[in-house]
C-alpha cells in the first residue's frame, strides 16, 4: 500500500519539500472546477473531461511558472518540470476514489506510453530525487526525473483532489502508487479551499465554483478495473 499523507501539517510538509504549495494547487482544482461548469448538456459527452484536463495545465503552468518551473509538452505530454528538484507533475482526471485513502485512485481515461513510460521511470527513482544528496543538472527528459499526477475528481459539487505518484500502469490504468498526498478529502475540505488565494497573480476563472455555477450538473459513470 502507498504512503498516504493526509493531516494537514504533514500535507504541507511534504509539498514543501516538492517547492510547491497546498493553496496553489487548490487553485488549479478550482480552475478545473469552472471548466467543468462551463459545460452544458449541448457539449460533447467527452467535453467535461477534456476542459478539466485542460484548464488544470493551463493554471498548473500559469502558477509555477512565475515561481521557477517550467513547461515541458515533449513527446506530447503536457507537464511542469522543477529541474533542481528533478521532478515534473503531470494532471490527471480520476475516479470518486480521489482523496480517499482508503482506496486507490484510478484515471478515467486510459493513458499511453508517455505515463507508462513515467510510472516505470517512478520506480527507478525511489527513493525520491528530493532526498538525493547530489542533484545532477540536464535534460527534463532525463530518466531520473519523478512523474506526480495532480490527480482531480469533478462530480457535481463533489470534489476531490490528491497529488500522488504512480509506479505501476496495466492497459493504460494506475494501479499502484508509491505516495499519495491529499489534498482535498472531503466536502468541508472544499469548502475551506473555495476561500483561498494562490501565491501570485494569473489570468483564469477562480470565482466560478459549482456553487454558484448556473450551468447543469452532470452525472459520471464509473467503471472500475
Amino acid at each position: 500500500m502507498p504512503q498516504v499523507i493526509g493531516q494537514t501539517f504533514d500535507v504541507d510538509r511534504r509539498l514543501e519539500v516538492l517547492n510547491l504549495e497546498r493553496k496553489n494547487l487548490v487553485a488549479v482544482v478550482r480552475a478545473a472546477v469552472a471548466a467543468v461548469g462551463n459545460c452544458t448538456e449541448n457539449d460533447p459527452p467527452t467535453a467535461r473531461g477534456y476542459e478539466c484536463w485542460r484548464a488544470a495545465v493551463r493554471v498548473l503552468r500559469e502558477i509555477h511558472r512565475s515561481l521557477g518551473w517550467e513547461k515541458d509538452d515533449a513527446s506530447n505530454f503536457s507537464t511542469i518540470v522543477n529541474k533542481q528538484g528533478r521532478i515534473k507533475i503531470a494532471v490527471a482526471n480520476t475516479d470518486d476514489a480521489t482523496g480517499n485513502p482508503k482506496v486507490l485512485p484510478i484515471n478515467r481515461s486510459r493513458k499511453g506510453a508517455n505515463s507508462d513510460r513515467a510510472s516505470q521511470i517512478n520506480q527507478l527513482a525511489l527513493p525520491f530525487p528530493e532526498f538525493q544528496s547530489e542533484i545532477q543538472s540536464g535534460d527534463s527528459k532525463g530518466s531520473d526525473y519523478a512523474t506526480w499526477y495532480l490527480c482531480i475528481y469533478v462530480d457535481g459539487d463533489k470534489i476531490r483532489a490528491e497529488l500522488s505518484l504512480p509506479t505501476r500502469l496495466e492497459s493504460g490504468y494506475f494501479t499502484e502508487w508509491e505516495e499519495r498526498i491529499m489534498l482535498i478529502s472531503s466536502d468541508e475540505d472544499w469548502k475551506r479551499a473555495i476561500e483561498w488565494t494562490p501565491s501570485n497573480e494569473y489570468s483564469s476563472q477562480l470565482n466560478r465554483t459549482p456553487m454558484d455555477d448556473e450551468g447543469p450538473k452532470f452525472e459520471v459513470s464509473i467503471t472500475r478495473r
